[in-house]
C-alpha cells in the first residue's frame, strides 16, 4: 500500500514541475521570484487540490460504509431489547384477521427471517397456506421503548420431510420446540420493517 502511494505522490510531482515549467517557458516569465510564485500556484493546484479532494472522497466513503453497516444491522440490534416473542397476525381468503401471541426466534443467517413452530392444525397455518402474508408487532420495551413491527411479511409452511432439511440448515429452530410429529415450521421473511423507540425518530428498514 505504502509503495503504491509513493509512486501515485512521484507521479503527481513529476506532472506539477513539468506543467509548471512549461508555464515558465511558453510566457517566458523571467526573474526568480516571479517563477518561484508560479511554480508555488501550479504545485498547490495540481499537488494539493487533488490529494485534498482525494481524502475527502476517502473519507466520505469510510463513513458512509460505516452508515450502511449500522443500517444494514438495526433490526438486529433493536432486537436485542426485545424478548423474542411477537403477535402474528394473519389474514384468510376471506380477508379476515387472526392475532395470537407466539415465540419466534431470528434466523443465525439472515437478519430478516424469523422462524415459528405451531400446531399444524392451527388457524394461522391454513391462513399462510392461503395467503402466505403475515403481519406482527414485538412487546414495547419498557426501558427504551423499542418496539419492531411489519405489515411486509411473506410467510412459508414447511412441513413434512422439509422440516428435516431445515432443522439441519437452522438448527437454532429446535430451540421452539423438539417435536414436529405433530407441529409445523413457519418461515417469516421480512420486506421491510419500522423500529421504534424512545431514544430515537421511527426508522424503516428495507431487506
Amino acid at each position: 500500500m505504502y509503495a503504491k502511494r509513493f509512486i501515485q505522490l512521484f507521479v503527481i510531482f513529476f506532472a506539477t514541475i513539468f506543467i509548471a515549467m512549461l508555464f515558465v517557458s511558453y510566457f517566458n516569465i523571467q526573474g526568480y521570484f516571479a517563477q518561484s510564485l508560479l511554480l508555488s500556484v501550479i504545485g498547490y493546484i495540481v499537488l494539493v487540490i487533488p490529494l485534498t479532494v482525494l481524502t475527502l472522497i476517502k473519507q466520505r466513503k469510510k463513513f458512509s460504509t460505516a452508515t450502511s453497516g449500522q443500517h444494514d444491522h438495526a433490526l438486529g440490534s433493536a432486537l436485542q431489547h426485545l424478548e423474542n416473542i411477537f403477535v402474528l397476525s394473519t389474514v384468510s381468503s376471506d380477508n379476515v384477521v387472526s392475532s395470537s401471541v407466539i415465540t419466534f426466534k431470528q434466523s443465525h443467517t439472515d437478519e430478516n427471517v424469523f422462524y415459528v413452530v405451531t400446531g399444524k392444525d392451527t388457524t394461522r397455518v391454513k391462513n399462510i397456506i392461503e395467503s402466505h402474508r403475515a403481519s406482527f408487532t414485538t412487546w414495547y420495551d419498557a426501558k427504551t421503548g423499542t418496539r419492531v413491527s411489519s405489515n411486509a411479511v411473506s410467510a412459508t409452511v414447511i412441513s413434512t420431510e422439509a422440516v428435516n432439511s431445515e432443522l439441519a440448515s437452522h438448527p437454532e429452530i429446535k430451540s421452539l420446540s423438539d417435536n414436529f410429529t405433530k407441529n409445523v415450521i413457519i418461515k417469516l421473511t421480512v420486506q421491510s420493517a419500522l423500529i421504534e423507540s424512545f431514544q430515537s425518530s421511527p426508522e424503516v428498514v428495507d431487506f
